[in-house]
């Protein structure tokens, strides 16, 4: 069995996460047989806890057709450099949180304590 891995950077990091697929001979002749359901989901699910970013059908079916590319031409390692959005970003976009939204209770102010502070209080005058 040979090992094949799959190198993704992403722009805003120079980090590698990689994914590697053990073929044999006939699977490394048919490449495309070799992506099932199965196997595109722990590719995502793996590149996506690796690299903390959202890898959508869009940038999944690119980086697997580039993979199947360099596996029919002979290549042992495949990289594909991708702009992908945080994961982060992308799960607060799907947060629906109402908050709090029972009215806080008032304090009344203690008038007390209020005194003057130089001076003597204005006249009040009443027309």
């Amino acid at each position: 069995m040979t090992k094949y891995a799959l190198i993704l950077k992403t722009q805003d990091s120079q980090n590698e996460y990689r994914y590697v697929l053990d073929l044999n001979p006939i699977q490394e002749n048919n490449p495309e047989q070799v992506f099932n359901l199965e196997i595109r989901e722990s590719l995502r699910n793996n590149l996506q806890k690796q690299s903390l970013c959202k890898i959508n059908d869009t940038y999944l079916n690119r980086a697997i057709a580039n993979w199947i590319q360099d596996i029919k031409e002979g290549y042992r390692d495949s990289l594909i450099t991708l702009d992908l959005p945080s994961l982060l970003a992308t799960n607060l976009s799907n947060l629906q949180e109402t908050g709090n939204q029972k009215i806080p209770a008032l304090i009344e102010p203690s008038i007390s304590d209020i005194e003057p502070c130089g001076g003597m209080l204005p006249l009040l005058l009443f027309s």
